[in-house]
């Protein structure tokens, strides 16, 4: 072999050893990056920042969040489909994953994406105005079955996890929900501080935000939260509803399973932190750890559920 040929064939073999990924071992070498779909300053963006804290001490590089809002998370979706399968992106989504990615124009499936790691769990709560019409769930219920049209009850989005809790708990009640969507929860919870709204299914956790000017009359954990033990489940008041908002994490289907165990463990030493648990009772919220397989039967029960739900309402075809 001639020395040109040969200085050929060695710059051939270091460029494929060059683009192979780092191997199970080296990882992670490099920053991770966390996106996800809601706005800065969101609950998620918020939990997601004091978990890439103490993610950062686990992993030994960097964690970092990045928004990236827009088409109820199909943005941030993109993003991670654009990126390698290196465990290096990873997609932060919640419960409605399994229902948003079923209605008409969805770019995905929750199938294309790998589930990671179930993080916390944030009850739903119902709010209406403090010192206003309704004292109890019993007041609100009332009206609604005698005036179906007027009672207008909102929160985020359309097919979303807010609407279909609270269609459960009118299917409970036997009562017609005539529900209003809204970019978020927290702006359905000032429209009922403002009068336009008589109730917004919400979360929980930022109760302490609205707590001067609204009341919650059901929260859907199966017990009362120990930050608001003055506010009833909705369980205890005769409706069977237990139900939590999760959020979780996604990886690239195509990751090497070494990564994505290497990662798990990273996510869980982090959600695990003295840092992060301190954050999950700051926030009245619990942690929703479960193994990824279970977490996997989760999502595929979630996902039956809600295609019913979403026939019944006529969101979807058969």
């Amino acid at each position: 072999m001639t020395k040109k040929l040969w200085t050929l064939f060695t710059f051939a073999i270091a460029i494929v050893f060059l683009s192979v990924p780092a191997s199970a071992d080296e990882y992670p070498s490099r920053p991770i990056k966390i996106v996800h779909g809601s706005s800065a300053g969101a609950p998620q963006d918020v939990m997601l920042r004091k978990l890439a804290e103490s993610m950062t001490k686990a992993a030994g590089v960097a964690v970092v969040v990045e928004p990236r809002p827009g088409g109820t998370g199909q943005v941030a979706m993109a993003y991670l489909k654009g990126q390698a399968a290196d465990g290096y992106t990873i997609f932060s989504d919640a419960t409605g994953i399994t229902s948003v990615l079923q209605l008409p124009g969805a770019a995905y499936k929750w199938t294309d994406f790998t589930p990671l790691y179930r993080i916390q769990l944030d009850p739903f709560a119902l709010y209406v105005k403090r010192d206003g019409k309704y004292a109890s769930l019993k007041d609100l219920l009332k009206d609604m079955k005698a005036h179906p049209e007027e009672v207008r009850i909102g929160g985020y989005g359309t097919g979303s996890p807010h609407q279909l809790t609270a269609l459960f708990l009118a299917d409970e009640a036997d009562v017609q929900l005539n529900w209003v969507p809204y970019k978020s929860g927290s702006d359905a919870i000032a429209a009922v501080m403002a009068g336009d709204l008589d109730a917004a299914m919400s979360n929980i956790s930022v109760y302490n935000r609205f707590k001067e000017k609204t009341l919650v009359i059901g929260v859907t954990s199966e017990e009362r939260v120990k930050a608001h033990p003055d506010v009833p489940t909705i369980d205890e008041q005769g409706f069977k509803l237990a139900r939590y908002h999760w959020r979780g994490m996604f990886v690239n289907n195509g990751t090497d399973p070494a990564v994505v165990d290497k990662l798990y463990a990273i996510v869980d030493k982090g959600v695990n932190s003295e840092e992060f648990q301190a954050y999950l009772t700051k926030s009245s919220t619990l942690q929703g750890t479960m193994s990824r397989a279970d977490f996997v039967k989760m999502l595929e029960v979630q996902a039956a559920n809600d295609a019913v739900t979403l026939k019944k309402i006529g969101m979807i075809k058969d």
